[in-house]
């Protein structure tokens, strides 16, 4: 079996995981018992019968002693990809979650005309070609001198409009227009029940799909009247700076913005990840000098990312994080045989 294709498929499939896991028990139990039965093959069966109830007796104590233990080494730790945090003092945030769309700044906008009016004998750009400054878009030929001029872009960007096209006059339109992308706005809509509890300088998680990254508000405005006009319900924009250098962002995208509006520091919270429920019981996994133990806590206040731990836990504790859920299939299997 290629260990590497399982590695690489693990996390699609918590029945592969539990295969990694069981396969190396299962060989080594197989093994355990071929030898148990050539060194009895040529017992009396009552001696076979005594040892093997004294032995069965000590099997049951050793295993109820070793519950909640999962054995697994460093590299299979890697494998499957269970991280880990040490448990530490931490925030417990309260968010509140608005709504809007991305914007493009208007000074990041220019509509290109010609200098001079006449013929347009060339225009090389296209809606959505990417330009930079300086370079040549467009020629025309001037009325007034019948010689030909060059136009340039007068910033890097993305063209978005194309008003115009070659053997066209150009007078006094506007040809192109060209936008810059790789700093735009947010503007959030803050409703009147929640305009008191927004400010300047609160951080904005913002969100759209998988995509995620971390600003604080810099701006409320009142709302344009005039362009809100269908709009019955009096809100204010909270304006959030948005990098989009990486260009994974667009302009004109709804997005959300959870904004922290109070925080409160507790001596030791947990990442929310690591919470499993077994039995009905929230848990998360310590790690140990051999793997992980299953360890029960109590919670205390959350913020749907970080929860506060009040029992349970001590500061400088490592506990699984990411793909704990792995560690919980493994410690259920292994009880289930146990039972069985």
């Amino acid at each position: 079996m290629n260990t590497h294709f399982l590695a690489k498929n693990l996390k699609n499939g918590l029945l592969i995981a539990s295969l990694i896991f069981i396969l190396p028990l299962f060989l080594v139990n197989a093994a355990i018992t071929d030898d148990h039965k050539d060194g009895h093959k040529d017992e009396p069966k009552s001696a076979h019968k005594d040892k093997n109830n004294d032995k069965h007796d000590d099997e049951h104590g050793d295993e109820h002693g070793e519950e909640g233990h999962i054995e697994i080494s460093t590299q299979m730790i890697k494998t499957v990809d269970i991280t880990s945090q040490v448990a530490t003092v931490g925030e417990i945030k309260q968010r509140l979650t608005l709504y809007g769309s991305s914007t493009t700044d208007p000074s990041a906008v220019s509509q290109v005309r010609a200098r001079f009016p006449g013929l347009i004998t060339k225009l090389s750009v296209n809606v959505g070609d990417k330009v930079k400054q300086g370079q040549v878009i467009a020629e025309v030929e001037s009325n007034n001198s019948l010689s030909r001029y060059n136009i340039v872009a007068p910033i890097s960007g993305i063209i978005t409009k194309r008003n115009a096209n070659p053997s066209e006059l150009a007078d006094k339109q506007v040809l192109v227009t060209i936008e810059d992308h790789q700093q735009l706005w947010l503007d959030l809509q803050v409703f009147s029940t929640q305009q008191a509890k927004v400010a300047i300088g609160q951080s904005v998680t913002i969100t759209q799909e998988q995509q995620q990254t971390e600003s604080v508000i810099k701006q409320l405005l009142p709302t344009d009247n005039d362009k809100d006009k269908d709009t019955d319900t009096p809100y204010i924009i909270a304006r959030v700076p948005l990098d989009n250098s990486q260009g994974t962002w667009s302009a004109g995208s709804l997005l959300s913005g959870s904004v922290v509006i109070n925080s409160q520091t507790v001596p030791l919270v947990i990442d929310n990840r690591a919470i499993q429920v077994m039995e009905g019981k929230q848990v998360i996994f310590i790690k140990n000098e051999h793997g992980f133990e299953v360890r029960e806590v109590n919670l205390a206040l959350s913020d749907g990312q970080f929860s506060q731990v009040a029992a349970g836990l001590a500061q400088g504790e490592v506990y699984a994080v990411e793909n704990s859920y792995l560690l919980k299939a493994e410690l259920e299997k292994s009880s289930a045989a146990h039972h069985h």
